[in-house]
């Protein structure tokens, strides 16, 4: 079996409901930009008040990913975007035009 890679990134989500809510909708927007998470940690949860009431939370998660081999990293959005599938003529990288 190859060896697992993984790569985290952190990102922070709001709900004017709950905390969970919170989490649920930052998973949903980290899912639809990086693609599904294996994992998260929360960072921070707080909420914020106003008239003596909470207003909104707010939650910062640690979230994991992990590419156990070639063929799921090649499937996997985050690599896909970074690296991209197609070369555009004349749309290169800085670095890409010397070599």
């Amino acid at each position: 079996m190859p060896a697992a890679s993984s790569f985290s990134r952190q990102i922070t989500g709001t709900s004017d409901v709950s905390v969970d809510d919170a989490i649920a909708r930052t998973l949903a927007v980290a899912r639809d930009g990086y693609g599904e998470p294996d994992w998260f940690d929360v960072v921070t949860a707080r909420g914020f008040i106003s008239n003596g009431r909470v207003t909104h939370y707010q939650v910062t998660l640690n979230l994991g990913y992990e590419i156990a081999s070639e063929n799921k990293a090649t499937d996997d959005f985050y690599f896909q975007r970074a690296c991209g599938s197609v070369r555009r003529p004349g749309n290169h990288h800085t670095i890409e035009a010397r070599l």
